[in-house]
């Protein structure tokens, strides 16, 4: 038990985290923190399992009771500002996924390559705007999606594991910075590098930079942005072309400027001009200003695969109840579980 501390200490400064990142992760104080990494506190069973999660690892590893560990290979952390409780979320839906698994075998499917053109793949004429969240779970097999509070500089994450997918999208962020992160998660989805990415604003790559690129094309394709250009006769863009644009394809403020700055149709003064009150402008327009605020009622929500096939499991006897309701639970489907309770005892009287 003595060496609880030494493992604990070991591991994070082999995943390169402070002190008081965990901590506050933990939601401990970093001196309690010390003191357990000097084995001179104890761990109590919230502490074990919220460790697990972020490791990775099985609770007899951190005790010390097995050398059994396989890291996960995480790419593109973001420094100070890393979001420990978006790897641990992840961790935790990939292992309900591993167990999963033990009964099924997933789907085989031949992923679009990148260098195709990706709308075709999906279905979608190169003009029309694409409503990303129910497209893209149809036409990727095997692929869960959650949304999940993260910190504000994080956009999202992805694991991929064989022909298995799950991407986190950050709640916080509105409707328009979602679409875009989800399209970004595909392109890590579709690119053959490591299993598991997280995305953040602070911290940049060739390979983010190249997501970022396909998720603007996927959303607003070069053919539409040209079109929509002559279409509405613009010479010189305003803050009513601008607006028109992304309500029309449901995207970003930010990235719409930045890729016509980019691509030098707007000038530096313009870019300055566009970006600050977004939000009172489009108002003032007449638009609907949802785009520029987080869904309602969708803090924590998750589609695709890993609930029809958790249910499958449960119905044919293959899992247990006990974990499926984890499993549906760290998907925020815990309207599932209550419905299964209410349909169960439909009838029977409580009452003493």
């Amino acid at each position: 038990m003595t060496n609880i501390g030494l493992r604990l200490k070991t591991l994070r400064k082999e995943h390169g985290y402070s002190q008081m990142q965990l901590s506050e992760y933990l939601k401990i104080d970093q001196s309690n923190l010390s003191k357990i990494e000097n084995n001179k506190r104890n761990l109590n069973l919230t502490l074990l399992d919220k460790i697990c999660s972020l490791y990775n690892c099985t609770p007899e590893y951190l005790l010390g009771e097995s050398d059994d560990y396989e890291r996960q290979n995480i790419m593109f952390k973001s420094g100070n500002d890393m979001d420990l409780n978006a790897i641990a979320k992840i961790n935790k839906l990939a292992s309900h996924l591993t167990t999963l698994r033990e009964y099924s075998t997933p789907a085989e499917q031949k992923l679009p390559k990148l260098n195709i053109n990706i709308r075709r793949h999906l279905g979608i004429d190169e003009y029309s705007p694409i409503n990303v969240f129910a497209i893209i779970p149809q036409k990727i097999q095997n692929l869960t999606i959650v949304s999940f509070p993260m910190k504000r500089s994080v956009s999202g994450c992805c694991f991929k594991k064989n022909s298995d997918f799950i991407i986190l999208v950050n709640s916080t962020h509105s409707i328009g910075r979602q679409n875009f992160t989800l399209a970004h998660e595909l392109y890590h989805i579709l690119d053959n590098e490591e299993n598991f990415f997280i995305c953040s604003e602070g911290f940049k790559s060739e390979i983010e930079e190249k997501a970022d690129k396909f998720a603007s094309n996927l959303l607003m394709s070069e053919h539409a942005l040209y079109d929509f250009i002559e279409s509405n006769n613009i010479g010189k863009w305003t803050i009513e072309d601008i607006i028109k644009c992304e309500q029309y394809y449901q995207i970003d403020h930010k990235m719409l400027i930045k890729r016509l700055y980019s691509e030098n149709i707007i000038d530096g003064s313009q870019f300055a001009e566009f970006s600050f009150n977004i939000i009172a402008k489009a108002n003032s327009l007449g638009y609907d200003t949802s785009l520029y605020r987080p869904p309602k009622d969708k803090e924590h929500h998750s589609i695709g695969h890993m609930i029809p096939l958790c249910e499958n499991l449960w119905k044919t006897g293959k899992i247990g109840n006990g974990v499926r309701k984890d499993i549906l639970l760290d998907l925020y489907k815990e309207e599932l579980i209550y419905k299964t309770w209410s349909d169960e005892n439909e009838g029977k009287n409580f009452s003493n």
